[in-house]
Formats: structure tokens, C-alpha cells, sequence
């Protein structure tokens, strides 16, 4: 299924803000770089998840990609988690920290979850917040575990629709 697309307009030209070139993309891989280097730098993103009551929950995390799948994870019981599990039903959005001008939301669904604790795949939970840690805090493994222990969660998010912004003309 090919991810849908839409670029807003960037501001002083013709119905700025409104969306306007739309497309599809077979994989997120094929995003262009100027918008996937927003998933491969240390750019602090913005996932949002849904509560059982329905209102909105926002949460500031690191995230990577594998060319498919926006790679999110956490610590099991967390609020992310819980709504991920029941409402798999997610947006992200990543804001280039030097340019608010240059931006993208993507919404899509968790297709699939790893806990640490699965024999077969729990490494791929591990491997990923210690390459996360590195990018974002330059230290690895990840030093920010509960002391009292805890379970990592690798959430692969699976991009249904895009919407690019910027960045504007040089």
C-alpha cells in the first residue's frame, strides 16, 4: 500500500498554507531527504496517541526508521504504551529545531510490537534505544533506564499519509 502524500505551501506565494501538491510514495525510504533527514538526525519529535476517552495525548520522543516503519520505543506501562497497544492509531510530528518553516506529520498505525522480553526479537528493542541514545545524547548503551528495572517496547508505526512543510528557498 503507497504511503499518501501532501506538501502546504510555503508562505508568500499563492494560497499559502493550503495543501498543495499531492502524491504517494511506495516507502518511506523514498521520502525526500530533506524531509527524512527529520528522522535520521537527533530531532526531538512529537508523537500523538489516543486516551480511552478519546482526547488527544502528546508525548516528546526520539525516533528512527527502517525504511518502512517509523521506529518508536519506550518503557512498558507508560501511557504511550498502553495507547499504542489498544488504539494503535498514531501521529508524529517532527519540527526542524533551526527552521519551524521545515516540518512533517505523519499519521499511520502500529503493525507490529516487540518487547525486550521476547526471546526471538527482544534484542531489536535493545539495539534500538541504545542507537537512539547515541544519536540523541551521544552515550551507549541508554543510561536513562529505571534503576529498578524495566522492559523496552519497539513500536514499528507503518506511514498511511504525510504532509511536508518546508523548508523555505534559501
Amino acid at each position: 500500500m503507497a504511503i499518501r502524500t501532501a506538501d502546504v505551501i510555503m508562505p508568500g506565494n499563492e494560497n499559502a498554507f493550503d495543501t498543495g501538491a499531492r502524491g504517494a510514495l511506495p516507502k518511506l525510504a523514498d521520502l525526500e531527504d530533506k524531509y527524512r533527514t527529520l528522522l535520521e538526525g537527533p530531532v526531538t519529535c512529537t508523537l500523538a496517541t489516543l486516551m480511552p476517552s478519546g482526547l488527544p495525548q502528546l508525548t516528546p520522543i526520539w525516533v528512527a526508521h527502517d525504511g518502512t516503519h517509523i521506529l518508536v520505543n519506550t518503557k512498558k506501562g507508560r501511557v504511550k504504551d498502553d495507547n499504542m497497544r489498544t488504539r494503535p492509531q498514531v501521529s508524529i510530528m517532527a519540527v526542524n529545531p533551526e527552521n519551524p518553516y521545515h516540518w512533517m506529520t505523519i499519521n499511520g498505525r502500529v503493525v507490529d510490537m516487540i518487547e525486550e522480553t521476547d526471546a526471538q526479537r527482544g534484542h531489536e528493542a535493545t539495539t534500538n534505544v541504545n542507537a537512539l541514545s547515541k544519536r540523541y545524547i551521544d552515550q551507549d548503551p541508554y543510561p536513562l533506564r529505571d534503576p529498578r528495572g524495566e522492559v523496552r517496547v519497539l513500536f514499528k508505526v507503518l506511514p498511511e499519509y504525510i504532509m511536508t512543510f518546508g523548508p523555505p528557498p534559501s
